[in-house]
C-alpha cells in the first residue's frame, strides 16, 4: 500500500509540473505599414480579434512596406497585416490585369504565397479620385469619371508631389486635362480645385480626411484607376473559424470615413490601440 501511495504521489506531482509548465498560445502578431491609417487598421484588427477570443497584438510586430510584411508572414514571423488590394496586386504580379471587384480580389488570392490568404474587403477605399469644383460638376452635368469629357479641356491636374504614379494618372485622361501640377499637401490640392480653374486627384482616404467639402466633389469611378480596398492578409494556419468570422464582422463595419478619422487621431499622437478600442465600443465588430 505504501508503494502504491508513493506511486500516486509521483503521478500527481508530475501532473502538477506539466500543468505549470504549459504555456498559453502566444497572441497573433498584427503588423502594418508605417502610415497612421495602416497603424490604426492593424490596431482595429488586433483589438477586435482579442475581444472575440482570439488574442492578438501589435506589440513587437513588424512595421514596413507590403513586400517586407509579406516576407514576414510567409516565414512565420507575422500572422496578419492590413493592405490595399491594388497595391498587393501590383507587388505580387508582374502583369496585373484586374482593376476592381471580385476579379481583383481573385487575382490577388491567386498570386499570394502558399499558406497566405486574404480576407473579406472592408468598406475602406483608398482609390485615387478626381476632384472638381461643385459648380463645374453642376454646370456640365458631370456625375462620374466617365462623364468627365464634358468639362472644358486643358484644366491643370493638381496632385501631391510623388503621390500618384503616371500610370494611375492615365485613368483621368478622359477629362482631357492640361499639365500636371504638383503641390506639397492634400489641402493645397483642394484649394486649387475650389475656384474651378483646376482638377485634382487625391486618394479617397485623404479626401475623406478633409471633411465635408461643400465646394468640392469627388467623382465616383467604379472601374479605373485600380481599386484600393482594405483587406486583411493573414497566415492561413493562424486563424480558426472564430477568428475568420471576426474578420468578416470588421469588413462589414469599417469604412473609409471611419479609418480617415482614426488615422487623423493617430497622426495627432493618440495611441492606435486607444482609438481602435473606442471605435469598437461604438460598433458591433
Amino acid at each position: 500500500m505504501r508503494a502504491l501511495a508513493a506511486l500516486l504521489a509521483l503521478l500527481v506531482a508530475a501532473t502538477a509540473v506539466t500543468a505549470c509548465g504549459t504555456d498559453d498560445e502566444p497572441p497573433l502578431l498584427i503588423g502594418s505599414g508605417a502610415s497612421p491609417a495602416m497603424r490604426a487598421a492593424a490596431a482595429v484588427y488586433a483589438a477586435s480579434l482579442t475581444r472575440s477570443g482570439t488574442p492578438a497584438t501589435t506589440d513587437g510586430a513588424p512595421v514596413g512596406d507590403d513586400a517586407a510584411l509579406m516576407e514576414a508572414i510567409s516565414t512565420g514571423g507575422l500572422d496578419l497585416f492590413p493592405a490595399f488590394t491594388g497595391d498587393l496586386l501590383t507587388q505580387l504580379s508582374t502583369a496585373p490585369a484586374a482593376l476592381g471587384g471580385e476579379e481583383l480580389l481573385a487575382e490577388v488570392a491567386r498570386a499570394l504565397p502558399q499558406g497566405v490568404s486574404v480576407g473579406d474587403p472592408t468598406g475602406v477605399s483608398d482609390r485615387p479620385q478626381l476632384l472638381l469644383a461643385a459648380d463645374l460638376r453642376d454646370r456640365y452635368g458631370v456625375d462620374t469619371l466617365a462623364d468627365c469629357g464634358a468639362l472644358p479641356p486643358g484644366l491643370p491636374l493638381v496632385v501631391v508631389e510623388g503621390q500618384i504614379a503616371p500610370a494611375t494618372l492615365a485613368a483621368f485622361a478622359v477629362c482631357r486635362p492640361g499639365p500636371v501640377r504638383s503641390v506639397d499637401d492634400p489641402r493645397a490640392v483642394i484649394d486649387a480645385v475650389i475656384g474651378g480653374q483646376a482638377l485634382g486627384v487625391l486618394p479617397a482616404l485623404q479626401t475623406a480626411a478633409a471633411g465635408d467639402l461643400e465646394q468640392v466633389r469627388a467623382l465616383p469611378s467604379p472601374e479605373a484607376p485600380r481599386a484600393q480596398d482594405l483587406v486583411p492578409v493573414y497566415r492561413s494556419a493562424a486563424l480558426g473559424k472564430s477568428g475568420l468570422r471576426q474578420l468578416s464582422r470588421i469588413a462589414g463595419e469599417l469604412n473609409t470615413a471611419d479609418l480617415a478619422e482614426l488615422a487623423a487621431r493617430v497622426d495627432a499622437g493618440e495611441d492606435p490601440r486607444t482609438v481602435a478600442t473606442e471605435w469598437l465600443g461604438e460598433h458591433s465588430a
